[in-house]
């Protein structure tokens, strides 16, 4: 699994696996999910990021047990 935050478009990426998309689903408004062709879940992204996290704790990310920075990238 890799995340990473895209500061200039504010959105949140997770790499499940990586593969070609065959369907998007929207969870909720501006959350979606792209599944490969057998259903199995490929990619999250969460557009507004800062806004749903919060900005004075985002940059880092829970998993487990353990605190995590986000990789910016352009």
């Amino acid at each position: 699994m890799k995340i990473s935050y895209d500061k200039e478009a504010d959105a949140l990426n997770i790499v499940l696996k990586t593969g070609p998309v065959e369907k998007t689903v929207e969870l909720s408004p501006l959350i979606f999910l792209d599944l490969d062709k057998k259903g199995d879940p490929l990619y999250i992204e969460i557009l507004g990021a800062s806004e749903r996290v919060g900005k004075k704790n985002f940059g880092k990310i829970m998993i487990g047990k353990k605190l995590v920075g986000l990789p910016a990238f352009a």
